[in-house]
């Protein structure tokens, strides 16, 4: 299905998500970015990634499918170091668990090029972090939700959803400001 996959922020969301798609067949490549060197380097020994890349930017070069785990305090930083590469027809989602500030983020600093962007909140995750607990099933069977904005790109918010459904997530759909108030409820 995807040629490369870039993952910025090796960590167990991360981590997790690039396992998946390798046992599931469905990415050829994965390249990986941390802030920290060491992280990136125990993802390649671990063989969680195939290449280690230097920064942000050169994990999304060449990318078919970027995956953005990181804290979403640090998302607006991420789309800044990585908008010159944000082309139509690549697949940029998160994996935050509040989508408003995410959202927020990417219409200031990606612009026009937010089409290339679906917003993605993986309900999962375990006890323990870091990318030494990454889990190739670690999606099986939870719920995906995506909050596509109305410049998603339909051809892109349906890759999104085959994604997560060859993992085995179930996916549902919703506003970014219904999903935040349903978790604030909860």
């Amino acid at each position: 299905m995807f040629q490369q996959l870039g993952v910025i922020g090796c960590g167990l969301m991360g981590g997790s998500f690039a396992l998946a798609l390798k046992r599931g067949g469905l990415v050829r490549r994965v390249v990986g970015y941390s802030k920290s060197p060491s992280t990136t380097e125990r993802a390649r020994k671990l063989g969680i990634i195939d290449v280690a890349a230097e920064s942000a930017l050169l994990a999304v070069a060449g990318s078919d499918i970027v995956l953005i785990a990181v804290p979403v305090a640090a998302t607006e930083g991420t789309f800044k170091a990585i908008r010159h590469l944000v082309e139509p027809g690549v697949l940029f989602m998160d994996v935050g668990s509040t989508k408003r500030d995410v959202v927020d983020a990417a219409r200031r600093v990606l612009r026009e090029r937010v089409a290339s962007f679906v917003p993605a909140h993986p309900i999962a995750g375990k006890e323990a972090s870091g990318i030494q607990h990454a889990d190739a099933g670690l999606y099986s069977g939870r719920q995906v939700i995506l909050t596509p904005l109305p410049q998603s790109n339909p051809v892109l918010v349906q890759k999104a959803t085959d994604v997560w459904s060859a993992i085995g997530s179930q996916v549902l759909k919703m506003s970014p400001e219904n999903h935040d108030a349903a978790f604030a409820a909860v």
